[in-house]
């Protein structure tokens, strides 16, 4: 299945897809982390076992306080009511397009501290596909640039990948040819299994 600044809104920038690859965690909810480090990370969630709850720690200044506004809104404000910024909780997709549900919950405080949870609802499936499990990104496309078509198989294979259609340039081989062009950019995150096109070069 996708990674905010302090001015008039910070913003969840990651989704399911695009969110910088990292290892699935365990368990109902992440470990809480503080929001000055990087801001709202979700790693990238590759299957169920994959928890829905992300609490980030947030620390404030004396005249500053959090309030829940909507269900995906937390606004910052000073003691005279002026809004400083906002948190927002972006949609999420899957590896395929499929909104995943998510909002931002505010609990606390502890004195200065406030903790707020971004939920992302993928372990009860899609609500739009009658419960239907989402599909998660753990076919990473690798770099397949410069190798030939062997090597290329096993790159695709190691990612939980599957070659595709093969295409030859002139005085190209399968045997002898070298990948010119890969029809999914590295990094792309896809549906396990899914096929990678490639065009083969002469050496």
């Amino acid at each position: 299945m996708k990674r905010g600044r302090l001015t008039a809104l910070v913003a969840i920038l990651c989704a399911l897809v695009g969110a910088a690859p990292a290892a699935a965690e365990t368990g109902d909810a992440a470990p809480i982390r503080n929001l000055d480090e990087g801001g709202f990370i979700l790693p990238t969630i590759t299957g169920p076992e994959a928890p829905d709850e992300y609490p980030f720690r947030v620390t404030l200044g004396e005249e500053q306080r959090l309030e829940q506004a909507t269900p995906t809104e937390v606004q910052v404000r000073y003691g005279t009511g002026q809004l400083a910024f906002t948190l927002t909780a972006n949609p999420a997709s899957d590896a395929v397009g499929s909104a995943v549900p998510t909002t931002l919950t505010l609990t606390g405080p502890d004195t200065v501290t406030w903790t707020v949870t971004w939920t992302v609802s993928h372990r009860a499936g899609n609500p739009a596909a009658g419960g239907a499990p989402f599909v998660y990104p753990i076919c990473t496309v690798p770099y397949l640039h410069g190798y030939g078509l062997s090597a290329v198989k096993k790159f695709l294979r190691d990612a939980d990948c599957a070659i595709g259609k093969v295409r030859l340039a002139r005085a190209a081989t399968k045997a002898k040819g070298k990948v010119a062009k890969q029809f999914e950019p590295a990094g792309t995150q896809l549906p396990a299994g899914t096929p990678v096109a490639v065009k083969l070069a002469g050496r």
